[in-house]
């Protein structure tokens, strides 16, 4: 048997394309988000529900991919933000997170992930709650001064 049979060519140049299904971008997405503090996914509307768009899991949604030398996509991320934080830098986070991570595991560009912030929540809801009843008791409970 000659050894020449036996080895493998390496460093070969095959032809073809990679996909990558819209559910393995949605998959990384959510993971990415659920790391990001503060950040609840919500869910998307009646848009999901009836089938319309691209294909989406729970709170996010890949609205396109562009098929080229180097594939293109476009997501869609619906959230809650926690009580208390600042939306914009919040949304920034989301983002910038969600953009280098598919663009790093999947090798697409990633033209725009649009952030759609559906409302807030807070962990305790006495937090929120109790804060406002006490600053108007404090002030109807006062005492008139008395004048001199």
């Amino acid at each position: 048997m000659d050894e020449k049979e036996n080895t493998v060519q390496r460093g070969a140049q095959f032809e073809g394309n990679v996909r990558i299904s819209d559910d393995v971008i949605v998959e990384l997405a959510k993971k990415t988000i659920s790391g990001i503090p503060n950040i609840q996914l919500a869910n998307m509307g009646l848009a999901s529900k009836f089938g319309i768009g691209r294909k989406g899991g729970e709170g996010i949604r890949v609205s396109s991919v562009e098929d080229g030398k180097i594939p293109a996509t476009t997501v869609d991320v619906y959230i809650r933000t926690k009580y208390g934080y600042r939306i914009p830098d919040l949304v920034w986070d989301v983002q910038e997170k969600v953009k280098a991570n598919l663009e790093r595991y999947t090798g697409y560009t990633v033209t725009a992930v649009n952030v759609n912030v559906q409302g807030i929540y807070v962990d305790d809801p006495k937090d929120v709650s109790e804060e406002a009843p006490e600053e108007e008791s404090a002030a109807c409970d006062a005492e008139p001064a008395e004048e001199e």
